[in-house]
């Protein structure tokens, strides 16, 4: 079956009913040859079990296993995983990253109670971004990080927020090291040796044509607005 992911025809068939379910909107009828093609098995799926939480769904395997072959093949296409929630508020994109925990998907939903209809969320925790001659562009993935939230769009991006937890909400600019480290823990952990040149070239690339933030916030409404008002 072919899809269309990050405008990549990509190739690949889900064994399981959870990856095809979340795929079905980026089903691709053209014409294009594919730009990639995946193939996990079923032997291997139940082989990467041992190495993930006890009790992990081998549908949910699947999902993560395709996520991270798909990211390394887009890479040479100037597309990169951001690990974010990825919402957009008036035409644009932004990313909110942080580690585990931190609660990135807590801040998103907090900009949807505040604004309400004016937000949407691309995806929940695995985006990607195009890189393209002067701008960039964020687009949804079938791969779901488990919060439902993985939709076929796209929305030129504005921002990169990486949160940080804190009592009291400030916003301000990192320097390029700061930037480096927080992309690093959020796109690079998953490249290999043939990848990792093209990743850097599009570090360069995104550093150049994006604006990045750091975010300290808590969890109270307050946040949204903090942000909003700081990055829009």
């Amino acid at each position: 079956m072919k899809y269309l992911i990050a405008d990549l025809v990509t190739e690949f068939t889900p064994i399981y009913d959870y990856l095809n379910n979340f795929a079905k909107p980026f089903i691709y009828k053209g014409n294009r040859k594919s730009d990639i093609v995946l193939n996990i098995s079923e032997d291997r799926i139940k082989k990467f079990q041992k190495r993930m939480e006890e009790g992990t769904p081998l549908s949910h395997i699947e999902s993560f296993l395709y996520s991270n072959a798909f990211n390394k093949a887009a890479i040479k296409y100037n597309t990169m995983l951001v690990h974010s929630s990825a919402l957009v508020y008036k035409g644009g994109a932004y990313l909110f990253s942080a580690e585990s925990g931190v609660g990135k998907s807590t801040h998103t939903r907090l900009w949807q109670q505040a604004f309400g209809d004016k937000v949407r969320i691309i995806n929940d925790d695995k985006p990607v971004v195009q890189i393209r001659d002067s701008e960039c562009i964020v687009y949804g993935t079938p791969f779901d990080g488990g919060s439902g939230i993985a939709n076929n769009e796209s929305a030129p991006l504005k921002a990169i927020v990486f949160i940080e937890r804190g009592e009291h909400n400030s916003v301000r600019v990192p320097n390029t090291s700061e930037i480096i480290k927080n992309l690093y823990f959020s796109t690079a952990r998953m490249v290999d040796k043939e990848t990792a040149d093209s990743m850097l070239l599009n570090f360069e690339k995104l550093i150049g044509l994006t604006k990045f933030y750091i975010l300290t916030c808590n969890m109270d409404i307050s946040a949204a607005y903090t942000a909003r008002d700081a990055i829009v």
